[in-house]
C-alpha cells in the first residue's frame, strides 16, 4: 500500500540551481491530542446515485459543477461532470491511453486559470492534462510533460502564478516551489529535521535513515488554498499536517491528535530503505481540502482492510491557517476524499462502501 503511494505519485522536475533556491524558512510545531478536540458534530450524509460513477477516487469543485475523478481499473471516462445545483450527471472526460490528449490514470484535478477548465494530473506518465469542462470531448484540449531530470516531486499542487509545489524524495530537501516550466523558486526545509520531532522505532536514530524511506514515512495528499498562497499537506501514515505560506515560506507543522511515529522496520527495495509498517499499521489522514480561512482533513485512524467499514467512520477536522482547532465533524458513511463548498456549508466525499459514488454533508 505504502510503496504503491510512492510509485503512484512520483513526478519528475527540472531544477536549475542558479534560481532563488533558499531553503531557509521558519517552522512552527503545534501538538493537540483527542482531548483537545472540540466536541464532534454528527452529519448525516445524503448519497447520491449517479451510475456513471464505479469506483471513485477523489473530487473537485469548481465553477458550477462537481468532478469525480476514478482509480486506475477504470478505462475511458476517467472523471464524470456533475452539475452542482441539481446533482444531475452531465458528462464524463478522460480517453484512455498514452496518446496526445489521452490519459492513464488521474491522481489530482484542479483548476486551471480559466473558467470551466482543469488540470488533471497522471503520475504514471508525468504529465498534466487541460480539459474543457463544457466540451463533449474526451481529449485533454493541452497538455505538457515534465523534464526527466535530477529531481523528484510527489504529490504536487498547483500554488499562486500557475506555479507548482511539492514534496521531494531522493534527496534531504522536504519541499520544492518551481515554475510550470522547471526553474526553482524556492527549496524548503530538511526530511532529518522533520524526522528528529518524532521518537523512532527499534532504537533507531536520525541518520540511520536515508531520505527516500523518510520521505516515504510522511507521504500524503497536498492542496493549495483557491488564491494559491497557502499549501496544506498531511500524513497518511503520520499524524502531521503541514501548513506552508508561501509568502515567505513560512511552515506550521500540526502533531497530533497521536504524537506517536507508528512502528516500522527499515526494509529495502531495489536499494532503496522503505519502511515496513507491517499488517497492522493504520492510514492517518486520507485527503486535505484547502479553503479561503480554514482548511479541512479527512481522518481515518484504522488499517486499511477496514477503508469500507461501518465501525468508527471517518472524521473531518477544520483548522484555521493559525493551526487553531475550529471543528471536529463526525461523518456517518466510510469516505475516501472529501471536497467543501464553503458558502454553503456543504462537504461533498465519495464512498468506499458496497456501492461507492458521491455524497454530501451539510454542517
Amino acid at each position: 500500500m505504502h510503496r504503491s503511494i510512492l510509485i503512484a505519485s512520483i513526478f519528475f522536475v527540472s531544477v536549475f540551481l542558479g534560481c532563488n533556491t533558499n531553503s531557509g524558512s521558519k517552522n512552527d510545531i503545534i501538538y493537540f491530542s483527542e482531548e483537545d478536540l472540540p466536541d464532534p458534530i454528527q452529519l448525516t450524509g445524503e448519497k447520491y446515485g449517479i451510475e456513471e460513477i464505479t469506483n471513485p477516487r477523489g473530487l473537485l469543485l469548481t465553477d458550477d459543477f462537481i468532478l469525480v475523478f476514478e482509480r486506475k481499473n477504470i478505462y475511458d471516462k476517467k472523471f464524470h461532470i456533475i452539475d452542482k445545483e441539481s446533482g444531475k450527471y452531465l458528462r464524463s472526460k478522460g480517453k484512455d491511453g498514452m496518446g496526445p490528449g489521452e490519459i492513464t490514470v488521474i491522481s489530482q484535478i484542479e483548476e486551471a486559470e480559466e473558467s470551466g477548465k482543469v488540470w488533471a494530473y497522471d503520475p504514471e506518465i508525468r504529465k498534466f492534462s487541460k480539459y474543457d469542462l463544457r466540451d463533449s470531448s474526451l481529449l485533454a484540449e493541452e497538455e505538457f510533460r515534465s523534464p526527466e531530470t535530477s529531481f523528484f516531486l510527489t504529490e504536487l499542487t498547483w500554488a499562486n502564478n500557475q506555479s507548482l509545489f511539492g514534496g521531494a524524495v531522493d534527496g534531504m530537501t522536504q519541499y520544492l516551489h518551481l515554475t510550470k516550466e522547471g526553474d526553482t523558486l524556492h527549496l524548503m526545509g530538511n526530511w532529518r529535521d522533520q524526522v528528529k520531532n518524532w521518537e523512532l522505532p527499534n532504537g533507531y536514530q536520525p541518520e540511520d535513515l536515508d531520505a527516500n524511506l523518510i520521505s516515504s514515512i510522511f507521504q500524503g495528499p497536498i492542496k493549495s488554498s483557491p488564491n494559491g498562497e497557502m499549501v496544506v499537506k498531511v500524513g497518511m501514515s503520520v499524524d502531521y499536517i503541514d501548513v506552508i505560506n508561501l509568502n515567505g515560506y513560512h511552515t506550521k507543522t500540526i502533531i497530533g491528535p497521536s504524537p506517536e511515529l507508528q512502528h516500522f522496520d527499515i526494509g529495502y527495495s531495489m536499494s532503496y530503505q522503505m519502511p515496513d509498517f507491517g499488517m497492522n499499521s493504520t492510514l492517518r489522514y486520507l485527503d486535505v481540502y484547502s479553503g479561503e480561512k480554514t482548511f479541512f482533513v479527512l481522518f481515518f485512524g484504522k488499517p486499511y482492510r477496514e477503508l469500507s467499514s461501518p465501525d468508527n467512520l471517518n472524521r473531518v477536522f477544520e483548522f484555521d491557517y493559525e493551526g487553531n482547532i475550529l471543528n471536529q465533524y463526525q461523518l456517518d458513511m466510510p469516505v475516501y476524499g472529501i471536497a467543501v463548498d464553503e458558502e454553503n456549508r456543504i462537504i461533498y466525499g465519495v464512498t468506499v462502501d458496497r456501492e461507492p459514488n458521491l455524497v454530501r454533508f451539510e454542517y
